[in-house]
């Protein structure tokens, strides 16, 4: 990509060799990632875009070469053929265009977190109960080398029976990576802040690797930064194991720091995403070992994966499910800290309180 655009079918599992994909939003989540990986992947062509504003629209298609674009995502939806689409919307306008598309039997890619509300994660859930199209939740650090070796090394055993971890996902903030989208730091549109933001990743990354949480207590505020939503918070939590846990994400920390320390009863995994790196103590001055970290993911990459499960008629491996229960703890997160004091997991849904 020379230069990126900042201004501010056939329906799937029925064996087609390559796959049509509208990209809905038009900010730098679908510019770095969403349409480049599209374009780069053999099997799939973007050939719709959508926004609001139809600059941005006609511009980011003209980038990309990109044959239609629409200010409409009902029309997008109605007119494009297309087999699957990626959201990547403000996160108060996912469920409309996911629940839009899944309706119409069109594979979803929903960038992170699913939703602003459990009540409305769980319209997204159904309706892909209902479709004969699949959701994936692009909760890309699942896909990072670092914690699919992790996962790889927990299925094995390696350090035996887990008692505790300390799990850690934080950045400088939204400004670095998206500069013009001011939308990370209003409450509404966004939900929060860094909790739903990158919180959302460390949600996911310790639902996928040791379960449920059950219980947790949590605090978040606004210790730097001059805005509305939280830019700390931390937690403890309870599996369903019975592992404990702590929690801690955070803007403004630079350099970043993405890390995961896992006591076991035979040793210690501490995992670095940002290091790439891997490194196991074992009980008992047993030794250190330092794990090799492939290079790349095993599935290619979330978007990979969302074409190769679309094409394959398979459901990919983060559903709208997962995403769910990623919400859920965040939002469990918030509940405690606004009412000072643990709280039970699963959530009462917002519209059931």
């Amino acid at each position: 990509m020379s230069s990126e655009i900042m201004i501010a079918s056939e329906r799937e599992g029925l064996g087609t060799d390559s796959i049509d994909v509208g990209v809905v939003g038009t900010g730098a989540i679908a510019q770095r990632l969403h349409i480049p990986e599209y374009e780069a992947h053999e099997q799939a062509q973007v050939t719709a875009i959508c926004d609001v504003e139809e600059e941005k629209a006609s511009a980011v298609a003209d980038q990309y070469d990109v044959p239609n674009y629409y200010t409409d995502y009902e029309t997008m939806l109605a007119d494009g053929n297309l087999d699957a689409i990626s959201v990547c919307l403000p996160n108060h306008l996912h469920r409309d265009v996911v629940v839009a598309a899944l309706e119409r039997d069109i594979a979803v890619l929903c960038e992170k977190p699913i939703s602003t509300s459990l009540a409305e994660a769980d319209d997204m859930v159904a309706a892909a109960e209902e479709s004969a199209a699949s959701l994936m939740i692009d909760q890309t650090e699942r896909f990072g080398p670092v914690y699919e070796k992790t996962k790889e090394l927990l299925d094995q055993g390696i350090v035996g029976e887990v008692h505790n971890v300390r799990s850690r996902f934080s950045h400088p903030g939204p400004e670095g990576w998206s500069p013009r989208s001011t939308w990370f730091t209003d409450a509404e549109a966004s939900g929060g802040g860094a909790l739903i933001d990158i919180g959302i990743h460390n949600a996911d990354l310790i639902n996928h690797l040791f379960g449920d949480v059950t219980e947790l207590m949590g605090y978040s505020d606004t210790l730097s930064m001059d805005t509305e939503v939280e830019d700390t918070a931390v937690a403890v939590l309870r599996f369903e194991d019975g592992t404990l846990g702590t929690f801690e994400t955070a803007w403004r920390t630079d350099p970043e720091s993405i890390t995961m320390q896992i006591v076991g009863e035979e040793g210690v995994i501490y995992a670095d995403k940002i290091e790439g790196t891997i490194r196991v103590e074992f009980a008992d001055d047993s030794g250190v070992l330092e794990v090799p970290v492939p290079e790349g993911s095993k599935y290619g990459g979330p978007i990979t994966h969302f074409v190769n499960s679309v094409i394959a008629g398979t459901e990919p491996t983060v559903t709208g499910a997962d995403g769910r229960r990623a919400l859920e703890v965040v939002m469990g997160v918030y509940r405690s800290s606004e009412r000072g004091g643990a709280v039970d997991l699963p959530l009462p849904r917002e519209d059931e309180e």
